[in-house]
């Protein structure tokens, strides 16, 4: 049996509370990425959320230039998929109080195959998985999100990100992290 590589302990934050995991619908890695949850000590402690491609497609518009022409007039406009990534966020986030998300990418995606330009193709696999991965999660980190529990309800905070790169045989590599230091549950000002 071999051992996979997982990202140094101390590389980014761990979670304390449950984790919502968006992933890709390839078959191929599923094990694979349960197996690094488990070594994150997620166990029962995420939703998940798979869509082709993880963050490719609810990216689609500030990253535009990147897709093929031909499959953005064949099959439209995919704001459908972000709306659905968010509402489920927004749900797991009320059910689960979900404090952080992991955005998980991997090596040879049929989704960008599909949908990205050749020179898009071409550039290091892994570098143009994290353009994506941070668009989307720089999207989800930016927004303030109004804390729900009874005594918090003025007040407001951030969801932590954080974003990994699976390849053919389970190794995951850390790409990129996007948090406050202690996630504080701030005060909205009034006005």
């Amino acid at each position: 049996m071999s051992t996979f590589e997982y990202p140094e302990v101390g590389t980014y934050k761990l979670p304390k509370k449950n984790v919502l995991v968006i992933s890709c619908i390839d078959l191929r890695l599923t094990d694979n990425l349960l197996n690094f949850l488990h070594f994150d000590n997620l166990t029962n402690r995420y939703d998940h959320f798979a869509l082709a491609g993880t963050s490719l497609c609810t990216t689609i518009e500030t990253n535009r230039k990147h897709f093929i022409p031909k499959m953005l007039s064949d099959n439209g406009n995919f704001e459908h998929w972000r709306k659905t990534l968010f509402d489920h966020l927004e749900l797991a986030r009320t059910l689960h109080d979900i404090r952080d998300v992991y955005i998980v990418e991997h090596a040879d995606c049929g989704a960008y195959k599909a949908f990205l330009t050749e020179k898009k193709l071409k550039e290091d696999e892994k570098k143009c998985h994290k353009e994506f991965a941070v668009s989307l999660a720089k999207e989800i980190h930016e927004k303030e999100y109004t804390a729900f529990k009874e005594g918090e309800e003025d007040a407001y905070y951030n969801i932590n990100v954080h974003c990994f790169f699976i390849d053919l045989r389970g190794n995951v590599s850390y790409l990129e992290s996007l948090h406050k230091a202690d996630r504080p549950i701030k005060k909205k000002e009034i006005s």
